[in-house]
């Protein structure tokens, strides 16, 4: 089975609904033994970080947040733009250093020529 990119361009102006959809669609092709990998970007950046997600769920069903520690237990990568992260979740007030720390453990930044290899190898779906 091909690669798989999902890419997660929305934060909470859907009240999270695409980053859902998009972390349980990695899940699944996670189940099918595909590799699969989340590219946050654009205010998709919001769920890198640790905490966020918690209060984004459908009825009955686990947080945003859980699918997204499930996915990263599971090795399931999530790659952040950083220009992204930088402009819309870094205020100027806030210490650098402990802004990057506070990302979810396993999110990592990732360059879009990283992003262009995937994509080349495999399958995108955009969020």
């Amino acid at each position: 089975m091909q690669p798989h990119l999902i890419i997660i361009t929305r934060g909470r102006e859907d009240g999270g609904q695409a980053a859902l959809l998009g972390t349980k669609l990695a899940l699944a092709l996670q189940a099918m033994d595909c590799h699969v990998s989340i590219f946050l970007t654009l205010s998709g950046t919001r769920w890198a970080f640790e905490g966020t997600g918690e209060d984004v769920q459908l009825a009955d069903e686990p947080t945003l947040a859980t699918y997204l520690s499930t996915y990263l237990e599971q090795g399931g990568p999530v790659l952040v733009c950083s220009p992204c992260l930088d402009a819309y979740c870094f205020l100027p007030t806030m210490d650098s250093n402990a802004f990057r720390q506070s990302l979810r453990k396993g999110a990592h930044y990732a360059g879009l020529s990283s992003v262009a290899e995937i994509m080349i190898k495999g399958q995108v779906t955009v969020f």
